[in-house]
């Protein structure tokens, strides 16, 4: 692995840290030995005023492995953009195809062994435009357009969010995606991308691999319309042999291709392993980089001796919405990002590589030089035509990548001593080559068969059951049909019965209002008799009682006549007689008063009998008016109770009806709401089917002949 290419500031102490002075990324034109033609510092000299900076272009503060991306980025944006992109107006910006392969250029900061040796500094990065000039010596130049420059002094945030941020959006959406990074031995190549971070920088120094991991995290915890699924595999080829890093024993995988699709296929396939969160990444990259084979040469001291691929596929299940017809069909859209950390370019010459490592630069450079070849085909497609992908097992792996249906973005990195110009020139050439190369982006979006055939056989199995149910109900509505057409039946008997009784009531109520009315009439006829036979015998009384009254007044005239005689003569006697006369004279009248009186005895009898008479006759008379009275409010009673009592027995059996009629009704809008009910266990089933026959009032299905309140109401006027 490319460790020794650790980025730091120019400048720095033995143990890689930078010390006071920051990077320059652009001034005036230096010299081959590192001085300004103008008379300035050496590029990567600090300015005035400038602070000390970390690889990652900001102070040295140690930062928390649990810093989120979205944090630093929200840093970085407050305090002016992200240094080493170029501007929206820079010519580097080119708006086009968006399938175009994107090249970014990173340019690694000095070594210890430059500064030692005191190498020449080539290179000049201008990011604002998005050029990097290389320069020989004092009187050769060259500049060149790139869709991103960065300095030593940029941050892993920076690199990232330009250039492999894009394409793990595209991932997203369900587009193939490769991040590679080129470049010669010993440039920083797999700190760009396999960094996972250390101690004291914490996740700052972490790499694309694992921000990449991050950031797809980061995002589909945002998405709530969907459920997401991503996987990953670590390949390296190795000498033109394809290993699992994560299954050693599965160390000779075979490259083949699908004819219908295109798409490359592994066998055996590599194991695959599903990520479960943002640290799980960290770990698998740690066994995958203890199986990588790594060597020692001049160069570098831990230079990568394989090409490492990182495989990442996400897939995105949309959630479904509606049913039946309103279902949208289940599609899953599957995007596969391949991060290739390419293993470095190498001359022996500089390496001064022997033995096993002088094989392995031999299939390393074999390989790349098969890529640039296949690159210089797609560029020149028109004069050439064939296209050399199976002459290596890497430009098979990147078929999709360069010329395919995947976004792609590459970044270069170079070294910035002069002493190794030709390589960092044909470097920059073989970036300026696949910026010109255009692909083809398409969608993976396929439908979820699977998905699909769950629901379908979910559906199946409601409509099934849903079948068997209204199978169920029919029979179940046919068998209670029946119940309820003798129900109705029965009801339609009892109706008929009710009017019969009703009608059998109402004669028997006339007969009887019939008898009422002539034992009225005959009471009426009696009363009649009776009081004529009463009226001619006080007639009669009173003729008698008048006869006797008269002769009374004829006794009283005698009477009196008699009396008024007597009292006349007494005067007279007295008159003429004597005082001592007098007494005998009153004497004799006294005596002939009460001779009178005795001597009538009639009278006085009469008068006694007639007193008796008409006393008889008037308590007669006041008895035959009482009688009379107590007949005509009996008979008054008698007619109103007997009134009053049919009408009682009437509305008693109008009610008892209507009960019952109210009954049926209700028994029979239980049955079809029963009926109609759209249960589908079988407990609701059984539920309705015992409500039926509770409501029917029926055992086994036999209707209840039990005899109503109806019947034994009438047997009480028929018994």
């Amino acid at each position: 692995m490319d460790k020794s290419a650790t980025f730091s500031s120019p400048g720095s102490t033995p143990s890689g840290r930078p010390t006071s002075g920051g990077v320059r990324t652009q001034a005036a034109r230096p010299s081959i030995k590192g001085t300004s033609s103008a008379g300035g510092p050496r590029l990567g000299a600090s300015g005035p005023g400038s602070r000390a900076l970390s690889p990652t272009g900001r102070s040295r503060n140690k930062s928390s492995v649990s810093v989120t991306n979205e944090t630093i980025r929200k840093g970085l944006s407050a305090s002016g953009g992200l240094v080493g992109m170029p501007t929206q107006d820079g010519t580097a910006n080119r708006a086009g195809n968006p399938g175009r392969v994107r090249v970014a250029l990173r340019v690694r900061p000095q070594s210890e062994d430059e500064i030692t040796q005191q190498q020449g500094v080539g290179v000049e990065v201008a990011p604002e435009t998005g050029k990097v000039f290389l320069r020989r010596n004092q009187w050769e130049e060259e500049n060149y357009q790139f869709d991103g420059v960065f300095a030593g002094s940029s941050s892993q945030l920076r690199v990232y969010e330009s250039v492999a941020a894009p394409i793990v959006e595209s991932v997203l959406h369900g587009f193939n995606g490769t991040v590679m990074a080129y470049g010669q031995t010993g440039t920083g190549k797999t700190f760009t991308l396999g960094s996972l971070g250390d101690k004291d920088d914490g996740c700052a120094q972490r790499g694309i691999m694992v921000r990449s991991v991050d950031d797809i995290f980061e995002k589909i915890s945002e998405d709530e319309e969907a459920d997401y699924k991503v996987h990953a595999s670590y390949l390296q080829l190795y000498m033109e042999t394809v290993q699992d890093l994560w299954d050693p024993s599965n160390g000779d995988i075979q490259i083949q291709e699908d004819r219908s699709s295109g798409e490359v296929l592994l066998e055996p396939k590599p194991r695959s392993v599903q990520l479960t969160d943002r640290g799980h990444i960290v770990q698998l990259l740690q066994l995958g980089e203890k199986n990588r084979t790594v060597a020692n040469h001049k160069l570098n001291a831990h230079s990568s001796r394989s090409h490492a691929v990182l495989m990442l596929t996400v897939s995105r299940h949309p959630k479904i919405i509606g049913t039946g017809s309103a279902m949208k069909t289940p599609t899953v859209q599957r995007g596969k990002l391949l991060l290739v950390d390419l293993a470095g370019s190498e001359r022996q010459k500089s390496t001064q590589s022997v033995g096993q490592t002088l094989e392995e630069a031999k299939f390393i450079n074999l390989s790349l030089t098969t890529l640039g070849k296949c690159i210089n085909s797609l560029v020149d497609q028109v004069q050439n035509g064939h296209i050399p992908y199976r002459e290596s097992k890497l430009t098979r792996l990147l078929k999709d990548s360069f010329g395919g249906t995947a976004r792609t973005s590459l970044i270069v990195c170079i070294g910035p001593s002069v002493n190794y110009y030709s390589e960092t020139l044909n470097t920059v050439k073989f970036g300026q080559r696949a910026i010109k190369i255009e692909n083809t982006l398409r969608r993976r979006e396929l439908v979820d068969y699977k998905a699909l055939c769950r629901i379908q056989m979910e559906q199946l199995d409601l409509l099934t059951a849903a079948l068997e149910n209204a199978e169920v109900m029919r029979e179940s509505a046919e068998t209670d049909a029946a119940a309820m057409q003798a129900m109705m039946d029965k009801e339609s008997d009892i109706e008929a019965q009710r009017n019969d009784e009703m009608a059998r009531l109402m004669t028997q109520l006339e007969e009887k209002q019939r008898e009422i009315e002539g034992e009225k009439e005959r009471h009426k006829a009696d009363l009649h008799s009776t009081q004529a036979g009463l009226a001619q015998q006080l007639a009669s009384l009173q003729d008698q009682i008048r006869e006797e009254q008269e002769e009374t007044v004829r006794a009283q005239e005698e009477a009196r006549r008699v009396q008024e005689e007597s009292e006349r003569k007494r005067r007279e006697a007295a008159a003429v007689a004597a005082p001592g006369e007098v007494k005998i004279v009153e004497k004799v009248v006294e005596v002939e008063k009460v001779r009178v009186v005795e001597q009538d005895p009639k009278i006085l009898q009469r008068e006694k009998k007639l007193e008796n008479v008409l006393i008889i006759l008037q308590r007669e008379l006041i008895d035959l008016k009482g009688k009379i009275d107590d007949m005509e409010l009996k008979h008054k009673q008698e007619v109103a109770a007997c009134h009053q009592s049919w009408q009682q027995r009437l509305m008693y059996e109008l009610k008892a009806k209507d009960k019952q009629i109210e009954y049926l009704q209700k028994t029979l809008e239980g049955c079809k709401a029963a009926l109609t009910s759209k249960g589908t266990d079988a407990s609701q089933r059984k539920g309705n089917r015992s409500f039926i026959d509770k409501m029917l009032g029926r055992k086994g299905g036999e209707l209840n002949e039990q005899p109503t309140k109806f019947v034994r109401l009438s047997s009480m006027f028929n018994p």
